[in-house]
């Protein structure tokens, strides 16, 4: 490799000098310079050749991409993210890069800055997200937003690891705040509604199951009839069925750990009845039945549910029943709220939800029901207003 220094004439008058690196050749036979310009004397630019040339020589020179930020993206995906990723999280990985790309993806990878990254961001705060169903644009969340630049910064960093570019820009970028948005639960009366209405779309104990363990959709129906313990009333949680583009695939748990945790016993007796009822299935369906999976929950030949289909039921039924925003989750974040606001350790709550942590679910699952509120002002009262109050009559008397 090459290189020679330049001298410029700027429209100021100012002389301005710089130098220039020969980088070989693109695919497409184009001839690759690596230029840099600004600095007042001929010795420093003449300087700055030389400390890049040894930068070559140690094997750390960033050679001028000509490709664009979309086509490195595309190759990230198919390259780098399946050996870091799971397969929901690369589909997720992509449908967050796709705000992005339209914008953003024609710029070369070397010429991609904060500058032009961050209004990018903030329009699609404002209103740029697509809405499949309305054909209209919509505001996006700032969480999403920042699982957006999130994937923009991987991908980046990645093109600097394998030194495509200079720095990453995404480090300069700053970003919109996270509005501040509390987990919805149900009370009891609520809950109560909730499940008996799931009788009549075949939802009942699925929903009643997820409402006594908090389990999460895809661990509730991995399970199988083996990961139970009647005798002790408990359940093992070892694995998960996500849903794909490519079809179902069953996985560890989120946190790679298996857990076992204690079943109320009015939950054990629905579930062997709800045992005794597939077995009348199992006969019916014969060898078709894929007793070979032994699920708990499962269709009426033994075959997987669909997690996708199982939420869209649940919405729906929330939706009649007019509870706004409740999904098959909610039941996990209530769950987790009735026990805590009951007084059941933290400690506890979190190896009952699967955590990894406590503090993520203090962070979580500690916002109190409406009623807590209500009940905290009385104990105070009892234990503390009473006794102000009585010192204040005596006073007066």
């Amino acid at each position: 490799m090459t290189g020679c220094t330049f001298k410029r004439k700027l429209p100021s008058g100012t002389i301005s000098w710089g130098y220039s690196i020969d980088a070989g050749t693109a695919p497409d036979g184009k001839r690759l310079r690596l230029f840099k310009s600004g600095f007042d004397r001929k010795s420093k630019a003449a300087d700055a050749l030389r400390e890049k040339l040894n930068e070559q020589d140690r094997g750390e020179i960033v050679k001028p991409d000509p490709q664009t930020f979309a086509a490195f993206t595309e190759r990230w995906f198919s390259e780098f993210s399946a050996r870091t990723c799971s397969l929901k999280t690369a589909e997720r990985y992509r449908q967050l890069a796709a705000y992005a790309l339209p914008q953003l993806g024609h710029v070369r990878l070397q010429d991609l800055s904060a500058l032009m990254i961050e209004p990018v961001l903030f329009r699609l705060k404002d209103a740029g997200g697509w809405n499949r169903k309305t054909k209209k644009a919509r505001a996006l969340s700032g969480k999403t937003i920042h699982h957006i630049a999130g994937v923009l910064n991987v991908v980046l960093k990645k093109a600097v690891k394998l030194k495509l570019r200079d720095g990453n820009p995404m480090e300069g970028v700053e970003l919109p705040p996270i509005e501040p948005r509390e987990a919805r639960a149900l009370d009891s009366e609520q809950l109560r509604r909730y499940i008996e209405a799931a009788r009549a779309c075949g939802l009942w104990e699925v929903l009643l199951f997820g409402a006594a363990t908090g389990c999460r959709r895809g661990e509730i129906l991995g399970l199988t009839w083996p990961d139970f313990d009647f005798t002790r009333s408990t359940v093992r949680i070892a694995r998960s069925v996500e849903q794909t583009a490519a079809g179902l695939r069953v996985k560890p748990t989120k946190t790679k750990s298996p857990r076992v945790i204690t079943l109320p016993q009015s939950i054990v007796a629905v579930l062997q009845f709800h045992q005794e009822r597939q077995h009348e299935n199992r006969r019916l369906f014969g060898s078709d039945y894929r007793a070979d999976l032994d699920l708990v929950f499962c269709d009426a030949a033994g075959d997987y549910l669909k997690p996708d289909s199982v939420t869209a039921k649940a919405c729906l039924l929330a939706h009649k029943l007019g509870l706004s925003h409740v999904s098959l989750h909610t039941l996990r974040h209530s769950h987790g709220s009735q026990l805590l606001s009951q007084g059941v350790p933290l400690p506890t709550v979190s190896k009952r939800l699967g955590h990894a942590n406590v503090y993520t679910t203090a962070m979580v699952y500690a916002h109190a029901l409406p009623k807590d509120d209500v009940t905290a002002a009385e104990l105070w009262d009892g234990s503390v207003g009473r006794a102000i109050e009585a010192g204040e009559t005596a006073k007066i008397s």
